[in-house]
């Protein structure tokens, strides 16, 4: 008997939630960014800090002597001289660590960190607001540095609805691997809510933006129109995507046990220099589910809006890194859009953001592009629990 393979987005719907506490009162004090902020590696200059000295007794007329004590270099008095803070160059990569050492010094009345500010990019699709993913793994931060890549992701699924407004424009030729059925369209919308997450065209004036919004998808229909399929279909759709030019493999199913012919068609395709992306499971344990157990996978678990683990995922240290996946708003069929949750929906945010790094790190091996998004996600209470690697940030990701 050929074993079925099931999708793995919860089957409810719920109504959009939105994150909270977006604005902040206009009568309330300001607080100081480092009172208020973490700053992260890669959101400053790694070997220049900004220094202030007193205008007491403290002050040092030949303030050279103390950048020679305490081992920075003057580039520049800001302003023109007309400022009284200073450039100061340390050692590459130990700004903060010279920032303490300033700041702790008799003479110095402040030391901050040079911060990198860049242009605000904000897609014009007017749902924008509804997906609280973007602002969660920061991808209007990681949109100031690259808004999409030339990538192409294979939404191994139910299929793609082939005229949606949102997508049609970025879907590249696909196929569908189910009996009886001869296109990729599909003919169930878990396969295009998928899709949208990953691709859905940005800066459109339609709908959503995907979170890589210039990649193209290519719709692998390997489930019907009830959610399910075989693994000989599965097998057959990873292995053509993989000669098709399909550079990310999205698989948000499940289910099942270990199958040697399933470890050989994604290992044929992680040999041909893909990125294998899998969904851990709804079924709230820490059994494996399979494709997202096989060796060179990126299994994927889900979180929700306060960074917890949701309710329903699968969740152990097999799993490799966690992603939003409770309320996602995207694109759905009937030209429609719709919140889903499942581990299905963080799968196609990882599968983005990798697609994402991919083109902004052309020359990368698929082996450097996860090592790169798994060591750059941000660290969550459950990190290393739940999940090994942390919930996916792109902004770190794409520095």
């Amino acid at each position: 008997m050929k074993k079925i393979i099931s999708i793995l987005s919860a089957s409810f719907m719920l109504g959009t939630i939105l994150p909270t506490n977006v604005f902040a009162t206009m009568n309330q004090d300001v607080a100081q960014p480092d009172e208020q902020f973490e700053v992260k590696e890669g959101s400053y200059k790694p070997d220049e800090i900004l220094v202030k000295f007193k205008n007491d007794e403290y002050r040092i007329s030949n303030t050279a002597e103390v950048h020679s004590l305490l081992g920075g270099t003057q580039v520049q008095q800001l302003g023109n001289g007309k400022s009284e803070w200073q450039l100061v160059k340390v050692p590459k990569g130990k700004a903060k660590d010279f920032k303490e050492k300033y700041a702790n010094d008799p003479s110095v009345e402040s030391a901050e960190l040079n911060l990198i500010y860049t242009v605000d990019y904000t897609p014009n699709d007017p749902s924008l607001s509804q997906q609280w993913h973007h602002q969660t793994i920061n991808s209007y931060g990681a949109w100031d540095t690259i808004k999409g890549s030339s990538k192409k992701i294979a939404i191994i699924d139910t299929g793609v609805q082939l005229n949606h407004p949102d997508l049609q424009n970025s879907l590249l030729p696909g196929k569908s691997f189910v009996a009886g059925v001869t296109s990729a369209n599909d003919d169930h919308g878990h396969g295009t809510h998928c899709a949208g997450i990953s691709a859905a065209i940005g800066d459109n004036g339609i709908g959503i933006s995907g979170i890589d919004a210039t990649a193209k998808i290519i719709p692998v229909k390997v489930l019907n129109k009830q959610g399910s399929g075989y693994t000989s279909d599965i097998i057959n759709g990873v292995i053509w995507a993989t000669d098709n030019g399909a550079d990310v493999l999205s698989m948000s199913l499940g289910g099942g046990s270990y199958q040697q012919s399933f470890q050989d068609a994604i290992n044929y395709a992680w040999n041909k220099n893909k990125i294998i992306v899998a969904a851990a499971g709804n079924s709230s344990t820490s059994a494996y589910s399979y494709p997202a157990a096989y060796n060179n996978v990126v299994a994927v678990a889900a979180t929700n809006e306060t960074d917890g683990t949701a309710y329903f995922s699968n969740y152990g240290t097999w799993v490799d890194i966690a992603a939003p996946g409770t309320n996602i708003y995207s694109t759905y069929t009937g030209s429609s859009y719709k919140n889903l949750n499942g581990t299905s929906m963080a799968t196609p945010i990882v599968s983005a953001v990798l697609a994402l790094t991919w083109g902004k790190n052309t020359a990368y091996t698929n082996q450097q592009v996860v090592n790169r998004v798994l060591s750059t996600a941000d660290q969550t209470p459950d990190t290393g629990t739940d999940y090994l690697n942390g919930r996916v940030n792109v902004y770190n990701a794409v520095q």
